[in-house]
Formats: C-alpha cells, sequence, structure tokens
C-alpha cells in the first residue's frame, strides 16, 4: 500500500529564510513546490491566466515571444489595489490546482510547498500541515536588504502586508526560529521524521 502523502506548508515573512528550509527539505528527500516560481511559470504557460491577463488589461501584457512584460503587469497592478485583488483572485486558484496536481505524482510520503501568503492565497485549504520559519524583524529587514538590493522603507511595506510572525505562530503546526546562529539542519530532520511517521500512521489506521 502506498503511504499516504503528508502535505507541509513552509511559510513566513519575508526575510525569514523560508528558501533555506526549502532547500534542506530537498536535500532530506522531501519534493518543495515554490509558489513564487510557479506562479511566474502559469502565468506566461496557462492559456486560462493569460486569455483572463488579456482581457482584463490588454495584449501588451505579453512580449512578441509570449513572455511576460512584467513591467507593464507591475505598472498597471501596484499602482491599484482593485487590480492586485483582481490577478491574485486569477492566479491563486490556478497555483492551488497546479500544486495539487503535483503533489499528486510525487512518490514520497512527504511533499511541500513555498509560499509567503499561505492563508492569502487559499492554499491552506490543500495542506496538512504548517510550518512557520521566522526570526525577529530586525534580522528579517536586514537579510532582506542585503539580497535584494531593496531599501529598508520597502522592506517595511512588504512586511508590513503580510501577516504578522505572531498570527502566523498562533496557526502553526511547527515553528523554526532562524536567527543565523543555531542550526537548523538538525531540526528540520526531526519535522520531517516526524511528518513521515504520520504518513506511516495513516496508512496502518
Amino acid at each position: 500500500m502506498k503511504e499516504e502523502t503528508v502535505k507541509l506548508a513552509i511559510t513566513g515573512s519575508i526575510g525569514s529564510g523560508k528558501s533555506v528550509v526549502s532547500r534542506m527539505m530537498n536535500v532530506l528527500g522531501v519534493p518543495v513546490y515554490d509558489c513564487d516560481v510557479n506562479a511566474k511559470r502559469l502565468m506566461t504557460d496557462d492559456e486560462f491566466i493569460v486569455s483572463e491577463l488579456k482581457r482584463m488589461f490588454g495584449d501588451e501584457c505579453y512580449e512578441d515571444d509570449g513572455t511576460l512584460n512584467r513591467q507593464y503587469i507591475a505598472s498597471r497592478i501596484f499602482t491599484d489595489k482593485e487590480n492586485i485583488k483582481r490577478v491574485n483572485s486569477l492566479v491563486h486558484p490556478v497555483v492551488k490546482r497546479d500544486f495539487e496536481e503535483w503533489a499528486a505524482k510525487q512518490e514520497s510520503s512527504v511533499v511541500a510547498v513555498e509560499t509567503a501568503i499561505l492563508y492569502e492565497s487559499g492554499m491552506i485549504e490543500a495542506v496538512d500541515k504548517v510550518l512557520v520559519v521566522w526570526a525577529d524583524r530586525e534580522t528579517a529587514i536586514n537579510r532582506t536588504m542585503q539580497r535584494s538590493g531593496m531599501n529598508r522603507i520597502q522592506v517595511e511595506n512588504r512586511m508590513n502586508n503580510q501577516m504578522s510572525v505572531d498570527d502566523l505562530l498562533l496557526m502553526s503546526d511547527y515553528s523554526l526560529y532562524n536567527d543565523g546562529d543555531e542550526p537548523l539542519l538538525p531540526r528540520v530532520m526531526s519535522i520531517v521524521e516526524e511528518l513521515k511517521n504520520i504518513s506511516n500512521f495513516a496508512v496502518s489506521n
């Protein structure tokens, strides 16, 4: 009998270290679906999203070679909150369905999805467990500034538009405090082992 697949969400605010944990999960044999990467792919490859974006904002959404005109899209979306909502309500359900189809094809007893907007996107409905990666605000701000080139105000604005760490932690099954000092790998390994045990228990019962 195939093991019951346990689906884990890896979430946290910007600068928390979600991607670091995702890479560790991959090394430990847990396939990870990256929502950001796949959303960008689907905005180019998914016929429904392409047709709806063109209907909303015109053919200028795409370059002549079919790639997304990111500068034009950004100019239309980020200047109007209603347009952000329209695009999100279009893209998020497609990403969620794509993850579910991807997860069903995996052979692993544990799969994961990395997303910064677990609840806002509806992805919470597609997972069994939630892991929140977090760091103190100052650490997260400095990390983001160093890696992204954004200034402090830009980073803080991004943070202020995301769910608070306190709210995320209240709704999590697991949490990892990523201060850069305490090794993450032993704790990630422990979580993976626990999830595998949950998968085995689901099959045996």
